[in-house]
């Protein structure tokens, strides 16, 4: 779907209620497992999942690749970051691609960097969203976006040239990022589909880098403005997430009026499929909670 200069890829199924699930740091819509998808769709939504800008089969973003280590710096010490797009783009991505799916109202699901991208629609255009729910994700700021510096160094590697080896050492990411003592067990083959999905996507150094970037640049301008979103909005987190700590998930529900907090023991920074369940139900029921809610009051005109 042509969204003003980039094609956004999706995939759309299911009726009822649209919703739109984003995915995280450089991943294709393959990294949201099929049981949750499935059991949104059982639900009644209409669920929409889509590649980001510089992911999965949309259009990659002809601009150099930023310095990450330098952008981290400047990030955590309060600094301006430049970078080739914003996280504000990313949302306008995802708005004109329900707009031209002809869903003006939606609920929108964010995981990790696209719980970040959820949050900056939002911010943006609340009376587009019936709801927010942000898993595994940052407020911003640096006490809330850096986690344990091991699941941080997975992030910076260095891309290998061979498609075997990437797809190993992506293999070996998602072991990290699953979490330590009291996670659920590691689902080895499931993370061998999505990293073999990554690879076959044309995954880069540029793009991890690029969007990397828009999100160290977004960190420090978003944690302030949080406070003021009105969007129905649910929290989730797992409790045994080392790359976005826990405490971020906790001052998110605070700082965001009614926010409501889901903390799920077992899951690290992963969608592991014994709490898929749990997740999809979650969501449910906070939808139609606030459409209940939302049916008590006048709802806000959408604006062109």
């Amino acid at each position: 779907m042509r969204i003003g200069s980039v094609d956004i890829a999706y995939e759309e199924r299911g009726t009822g209620e649209p919703l739109l699930l984003i995915p995280g740091l450089s991943m294709a819509r393959a990294m949201w497992p099929e049981a949750l998808i499935d059991a949104l769709v059982a639900a009644g939504f209409r669920v929409v999942s889509m590649d980001n800008r510089d992911a999965g089969a949309s259009t990659r973003i002809d601009a150099r690749a930023p310095d990450v280590r330098t952008s981290l710096l400047r990030s955590l010490a309060g600094l301006a970051v430049r970078t080739p797009y914003q996280l504000e783009d990313m949302a306008a991505d995802a708005f004109g691609l329900m707009g031209a799916l002809g869903h003006e109202r939606f609920h929108v699901v964010g995981a990790s960097m696209g719980g970040m991208i959820a949050q900056t629609m939002a911010l943006a255009r609340p009376e587009r969203l019936a709801t927010l729910t942000s898993i595994m994700s940052s407020p911003g700021g640096r006490r809330y976006s850096i986690g344990k510096p091991h699941a941080l160094r997975t992030l910076l590697q260095p891309v290998p040239r061979e498609r075997a080896e990437y797809i190993e050492q992506l293999v070996a990411r998602f072991r990290v990022l699953a979490g330590g003592d009291g996670a659920l067990p590691f689902d080895e083959p499931h993370a061998r589909f999505v990293a073999t999905a990554q690879v076959e996507s044309g995954i880069t150094p540029s793009q991890v880098a690029r969007q990397l970037v828009a999100i160290f640049e977004s960190s420090n301008r978003r944690l302030p403005r949080i406070a003021s979103i009105t969007t129905p909005t649910l929290v989730i987190h797992g409790a045994c997430d080392p790359l976005l700590p826990l405490r971020g998930a906790r001052a998110m529900a605070q700082r965001i009026p009614r926010a409501e907090l889901l903390v799920v023991r077992g899951m690290g920074h992963n969608l592991p499929a014994p709490v898929l369940p749990l997740l999809a139900g979650a969501i449910t029921t906070h939808a139609r909670t606030a459409a209940l809610v939302a049916s008590r009051s006048p709802r806000p005109a959408i604006t062109p």
